[in-house]
């Protein structure tokens, strides 16, 4: 009886691990992204060079959440630290825009600026009192 009652403990707790498991999974949204790679000699970025990178947006909450950026290969965007990031993120029926908070020492602030059809986004730079376009393809669609 004991062995039964054992087993049937273990089988709740898989059951409710996993359902746990994809909670979590679906506060997590990700995105392909393009990581332009800066020439070293003129200091100016190459629309034909870049890195496959993952950009993530999870724990969101009350316009608020957790920003990631994750490469293939090679370093992050300089601007982007190794880890964990935190946001300020606006919904619409149209877009999602992640801020990224606060900016970095040497770097502009920026935002993505995603398309909730998953037809793909913009990076945005602020430049004054406008946020402006990079002017890159950063891809920016769903991460299947």
């Amino acid at each position: 009886m004991t062995t039964n009652l054992t087993r049937f403990y273990s089988l709740v707790l898989l059951a409710a691990a996993a359902a746990f498991t994809g909670t979590a999974a679906q506060a997590q949204e990700s995105w392909n992204y393009k990581s332009y790679i800066k020439d070293q000699h003129s200091g100016t970025y190459d629309k034909t060079k870049f890195r496959t990178s993952t950009v993530l947006l999870k724990d969101e909450k009350d316009g608020k959440g957790t920003f990631r950026m994750i490469t293939a290969a090679g370093r992050p965007d300089p601007c982007i630290s190794a880890g964990d990031l935190p946001a300020e993120v606006e919904r619409t029926a149209e877009t999602l825009t992640i801020t990224v908070l606060p900016p970095l020492a040497g770097c502009e602030p920026f935002r993505y600026v995603i398309k909730t059809d998953g037809s793909g986004g913009v990076r945005l730079a602020r430049r004054g009192d406008q946020w402006v376009p990079d002017g890159f393809d950063h891809d920016l669609t769903p991460k299947k």
